[in-house]
């Protein structure tokens, strides 16, 4: 377990503890919630743009894990957040305050990380609201541990049998959340998207109202909630619910709760001792307990279990009743001490394997001595941070008189669990990688990272955790792998997953010093297999009645021996490749960008290559797709000219598509051999036409996830709002296609997916997290083909990152 870093406010504090607000603020209990996406989000009282300590509440932000300093503010409450919850996808945020008012809020329909938008909320008043949880919509797909190494995904990976929590006609999940109470109210909220009141539901947990100071909530596999309680007293019980929520009709639902066995805890201390948390050891389908008490001797954290139990029949009764009747009950199963109060608890979000009892279950504490604490299933201690130096080092920047002010408030396990970030009552966040998560007993291999990015790959979740938790030396070995899996896989699953599978192989290449000309390879790889589907997808059959495909016969003129593009053009016909002008017109700027690579790979034709890794002139699919599109343009070109790419030649005779597909074409007959006549010939294009230069990333990037991590003496510490000039790497240095300043000028102001030229100062831009691409917020054609086109990067960028609005001048 390793600190990777800590990030503060920008500058210190100027007033601390003079006035009753503040110093009630200072015990406040600052929340952190990590997505699926791997966005953090986080309370705190201190607005981090005041400088002076005015703007006294309860401030929710959130911020990429990839680049935390580039924060965002949602919304601020005048009243306590007291619950904050990602919803499964990490597209919507559950606030709940001490007031009892709730709040859904999720991102805007152009799914941007700076703008979101409220769709419902709902006003409990005199009820706090301390837990609430998103509806679980069914999905679960789990790893089957019994072939874990077998390579087909579909064996490997199954799905399993879980209900939605409220269902619809069909058996469809509906969307919604579920929040309890201080005073035992749970409520039922329905969400929807056509702007009209949230529908909602209200029950007693119990009977009668009882005071709850700690809960926490779990999934079922038959679609119901499981419910823990406690009022804190050791001396009441641990109260077990189980929760139903049913649809009347489309305004209306219901909410049943049902008792479960409950259990005493036992101490044998007579000092008084406080229950302070509990958790769900598993979040889904889980029935064990992690119970942490307080107590000025220190605390105890105790697992407990969910088990049948036979209890023995009285003889008198034997011969009426044969058969053994077994109860079910709780009992206790490990503890482990602390002489230090416990502060926060977390246990995992989820378990990508059957195996409910596996060791990479495991519990992460922090205590009020600055030790952050790694425990196995078994409350057994795997490892120990100690933050107490740390602590003392950089209380000087936020100006307070010594480390025993700031206390640990919250933390929470990614959803893969490799990493996990606490926050501490200033509102500072601290990011701890699990170097040891799979295997507690070991390090992590590269087995287990290769099936930890193929779940990623069939699951959609973020893979940023598990790569930044990576040694350099595994990079390249879970790489090469997780690519040699995936090549053995049907065809169907392939092109399903082949943008997911080229982003996962580009990201970890990025991680690779040395491998970011591979990593741009990849990229540019990428946005051809895109703009060939788009290409292909306008083309449509001149006459129904015969079963023949315009891309079909493509591929198969490019199969016969020749490499005039012209004597091709017969064979085909162009009654199938017509298309609207207005259609040619929008898809222009993907032209160009066509030709442009085209270019651009004859270019690098007589370079020596690199057969380790990824190499675009290695790889005979990416050629032939790239000729395949030339053949395409080339027809269109001869019913609409305009739509034909521009070129700056020294030749006005030069026809730089005809000469560019034979090139590549021979390129690919010799299957990539040595052939000085074709160098030759590569070379004396390069004298002829004007090639720009292309790269699919920035020039200068500040990220974490970064080749200059690994150069870094850890932790880092950040600021919020300065980007760290220490893990600024550049990218223009080892790139294989555009070299030095030619570089930083092409990506200052240009729009990666629509690839046109921005200007030197557009009003707004939204720009990728991870690899800072930028894109227009409006584009200026709005066909059908090129919406199709732009909604496909709409939620996430090429390299899988979240787009965020940036304006000129700031970030």
């Amino acid at each position: 377990m390793d600190l990777v870093y800590s990030i503060f406010r920008k500058q210190a504090w100027k007033t601390q503890f003079q006035n009753e607000q503040m110093e009630e603020d200072m015990c406040f209990k600052c929340l952190a919630k990590i997505s699926a996406n791997n966005i953090v989000a986080w309370v705190t009282t201190f607005d981090l743009d005041d400088h002076v300590n005015i703007n006294w509440g309860s401030h929710v932000y959130i911020a990429d894990l990839n680049v935390p300093w580039k924060y965002h503010k949602i919304t601020s409450n005048n009243c306590t957040v007291t619950t904050l919850e990602w919803d499964m996808y990490g597209y919507s945020l559950l606030i709940g305050d001490k007031n009892g008012a709730v709040s859904i809020w999720t991102c805007s329909t152009d799914h941007n990380l700076t703008n979101w938008v409220q769709v419902g909320s709902k006003d409990f008043r005199g009820e706090p609201i301390i837990a609430g949880t998103f509806f679980h919509l069914g999905k679960k797909l789990m790893l089957v541990n019994e072939k874990a190494d077998n390579i087909n995904y579909f064996e490997k990976f199954n799905y399993v049998r879980f209900t939605p929590s409220l269902r619809t006609w069909g058996g469809t999940g509906l969307p919604g959340c579920l929040v309890v109470s201080a005073t035992g109210m749970i409520a039922a909220l329905l969400t929807n998207d056509s702007g009209e009141p949230m529908i909602s539901a209200t029950n007693s947990l119990a009977v009668a109202r009882y005071r709850i100071s700690v809960v926490d909530i779990s999934y079922r596999q038959n679609g119901n909630f499981l419910i823990v309680t406690s009022d804190g007293r050791p001396r009441s019980p641990i109260h077990c619910y189980e929760v139903s929520i049913k649809l009347v009709n489309e305004k209306n639902c219901t909410i049943v709760s049902q008792w479960l066995p409950s259990f005493f805890l036992t101490f044998n201390e007579t000092v008084d001792r406080v229950i302070s948390h509990v958790k769900f050891l598993l979040r889904e389908g889980s029935e064990s307990l992690v119970i942490g008490s307080n107590s000025s001797n220190g605390c105890i954290i105790e697992t407990w279990e969910l088990v049948k139990k036979t209890n023995p029949i009285n003889k008198v009764f034997k011969k009426v009743i044969t058969e053994d009747h077994p109860t079910v009950c709780w009992i206790k199963k490990s503890s482990f001490t602390v002489g230090a109060q416990l502060t926060a608890l977390a246990t995992p979000k989820m378990s990508i394997s059957y195996n409910q009892s596996s060791c990479s279950q495991y519990v992460v504490a922090a205590f009020s001595n600055h030790q952050v604490c790694c425990l196995s299933r078994e409350l057994t201690q795997q490892c120990l941070f100690e933050l107490s130096s740390y602590c003392e080092d950089n209380i000087g920047k936020i100006g307070l008189q010594n480390s025993s002010n700031i206390q640990f408030s919250d933390l929470d396990i990614s959803y893969l669990g490799n990493v996990f970030v606490v926050c501490d009552n200033m509102g500072n966040l601290y990011l701890f990688q699990l170097l040891s998560v799979a295997e507690l007993n070991g390090p992590l291999t590269v087995a287990y990272a290769t099936l930890q990015l193929e779940y990623c790959l069939v699951t959609g979740l973020d893979w940023w955790d598990l790569a930044i938790s990576l040694r350099p030396n595994m990079l390249e070995a879970v790489c090469n792998r997780f690519s040699e899996n995936f090549q053995k896989q049907s065809q169907v699953l392939q092109q399903k997953e082949y943008t997911t599978y080229l982003s996962i192989r580009s990201f970890l290449y990025k991680m690779m010093p040395g491998a970011q000309g591979k990593r741009s390879d990849l990229m540019h790889l990428m946005t051809l297999h895109s703009i060939c589907n788009a290409f292909k997808n306008v083309l449509r059959v001149s006459d129904i009645m015969v079963d023949r495909d315009p891309a079909e016969n493509i591929s198969n003129a490019l199969k016969e021996p020749i490499v005039d593009i012209d004597k091709i053009l017969p064979s085909l016909g162009g009654k199938d490749f017509t298309v609207e002008p207005s259609t040619l017109q929008s898809l222009h700027q993907l032209i160009q960008w066509v030709a442009q690579l085209a270019l651009n790979v004859v270019s690098r034709i007589p370079e020596p290559r690199d057969n380790v890794g990824y190499n675009l002139l290695n790889d005979l699919y990416a050629i032939n797709s790239i000729r395949e599109l030339l053949l395409m343009i080339r027809i269109w070109g001869l019913l609409r000219p305009n739509c034909l790419p521009v070129f700056i030649k020294n030749i006005d005779n030069l026809d730089v598509l005809s000469v560019t597909f034979r090139l590549l074409s021979r390129f690919v007959q010799l299957g990539g051999e040595h052939d000085e006549m074709l160098f030759d010939e590569c070379y004396t294009l390069q004298s002829q036409v004007n090639i720009t230069p292309l790269s699919s990333v920035a020039a200068g990037i500040h990220e974490v996830a970064s080749p200059a991590l690994y150069y870094q003496h850890l932790p880092l510490k950040l600021v919020f709002g300065q980007e760290p000039d220490c893990l600024r790497y550049n990218t223009s240095s080892i790139d294989t296609i555009t070299n030095g300043k030619q570089h930083s000028d092409y990506m200052k102001d240009y729009d990666v997916i629509r690839n046109v030229y921005i200007g030197k100062c557009p009003l707004t831009v939204k720009q990728c997290n991870r690899c800072e691409g930028k894109m227009q917020l409006v584009g200026n054609t709005r066909t059908a083909a090129i919406r199709v086109w732009e909604n496909r990067w709409a939620r996430n960028c090429r390299c899988g990152g979240r787009w965020r609005t940036v304006k000129v001048g700031g970030q």
